[in-house]
């Protein structure tokens, strides 16, 4: 529940943050933020500040990385490479996940902060020197009620795009398995796995997404340049194709033992693997396109406000639910040994129910995409016929 209202809290920050990447310098935006976090790692205002605003420094930051990467990638890098750019932004990080991993389990939890914030801060200062001043039109400022008036017709024109709702429903329901694998932990050691073991396989899951994101943002430009009108689509259709069917395997019951460990280890590595081609190599690319610049900050926003916490709320909470209510999970100091398969088997069909469904109803909005896009992409076409022959 801690970890679910951690989610809610960032996915309410990054609307605020991503109102501000789109009323100001993105990059400038970056570095201020940067700068905070170093101030605070320094011990400058230690009198000031407690754990608690240091961790709400940091969230502010890491709520402004995908707005304001969504928009200076969009701004910067062409069409056919965009899920390149995102695949690497998605790699890197993973790597610095892991590596504040590494820092805090070899010395303490305030080195690996302090660590971090001082990359963040050159991060910061770095992508501010290097990219150009936005390439968006400044904008007359007017009162706030036509301010207002002018978010409602961009809001009125997005919303009217019919493969914007594809990827928006898409986004929506996809982002429950994922919190709901927040459990793989739980059903590992379920099966019977040590804490050392299970951690481990996790470990595993996290190389496979590392490779996995560079894989899906270059696999999503090639077909996109083969295919412009149904490659991204098709990316992510065969993302959850390939990614369900390794996922399905462990989560049916298993007996611990050495050979089952290296199963389950290539099993979720291939998973991981497969499984997240959708956000670099899809729903970003896609949302560059469908999305006007100066509302690219905003959208992504709402966007992983409402899919955050849609999968906060029907993710991990559902699977608890289930598994208790329905499926007769009992939690560990009332089990005995003979009941802890039967509760790996209820905890592992509800992960499954709760990864499947919504899965299916992804690769629905998938398949709506080659529709729909399709259409985009002739209205696109027919005004500038028109106006190349004036």
């Amino acid at each position: 529940l801690s970890n679910d209202a951690l989610w809610l809290q960032r996915a309410g920050r990054g609307r605020v943050v991503a109102i501000c990447a789109d009323a100001m310098r993105r990059a400038l935006l970056l570095a201020t933020l940067g700068s905070l976090i170093d101030e605070i790692d320094l011990g400058l205002f230690s009198v000031c500040f407690t754990l608690d605003v240091h961790t709400d420094a940091l969230s502010l930051f890491a709520a402004a990385v995908v707005p304001v990467s969504q928009s200076l990638v969009s701004e910067n890098v062409p069409e056919t490479g965009r899920g390149k750019a995102f695949s690497i932004l998605a790699m890197c990080a993973g790597l610095a996940g892991s590596a504040s991993a590494f820092l805090y389990g070899m010395f303490t939890w305030q080195f690996a902060y302090r660590i971090m914030g001082r990359i963040t801060l050159m991060l910061a200062i770095w992508i501010f020197i290097i990219f150009p001043a936005d390439a968006r039109e400044k904008p007359q400022r007017g009162s706030f009620v036509r301010e207002l008036g002018s978010e409602m017709e961009q809001l009125k024109k997005i919303l009217s795009i019919p493969s914007f709702w594809a990827l928006l429903l898409g986004g929506l329901v996809g982002c429950i398995p994922w919190n709901a694998l927040s459990f793989t932990l739980m059903y590992l050691q379920s099966l019977g796995f040590s804490a050392t073991h299970a951690a481990s396989l996790l470990t595993v899951m996290s190389v496979g997404k590392i490779a996995g994101s560079l894989l899906g943002g270059l696999l999503g430009d090639r077909l996109a340049s083969w295919w412009p009108l149904h490659g991204r689509a098709f990316v992510g259709q065969m993302s959850i194709l390939l990614g369900a069917i390794p996922l399905c395997w462990v989560l049916r019951p298993h007996n611990e033992s050495p050979d089952s460990l290296i199963q389950i280890a290539v099993a979720l590595f291939l998973f991981s693997l497969l499984a997240v081609w959708c956000q670099p190599g899809v729903f970003r690319p896609l949302w560059s396109e469908l999305v006007p610049a100066e509302s690219r900050g905003k959208i992504i926003g709402w966007w992983r406000c409402m899919a955050g916490s849609c999968g906060a709320i029907l993710g991990g909470p559902m699977v608890g639910y289930m598994s208790m209510m329905f499926l007769g999970y009992k939690p560990r100091k009332q089990v005995i040994d003979i009941e802890q398969e039967s509760n790996a088997e209820s905890l592992g069909t509800a992960m499954l129910l709760c990864t499947m469904l919504p899965w299916a109803l992804c690769f629905c909005c998938y398949s709506a995409i080659h529709f729909t896009y399709l259409r985009y992409r002739a209205s696109e076409v027919v005004p500038k016929q028109k106006g190349s022959e004036l």
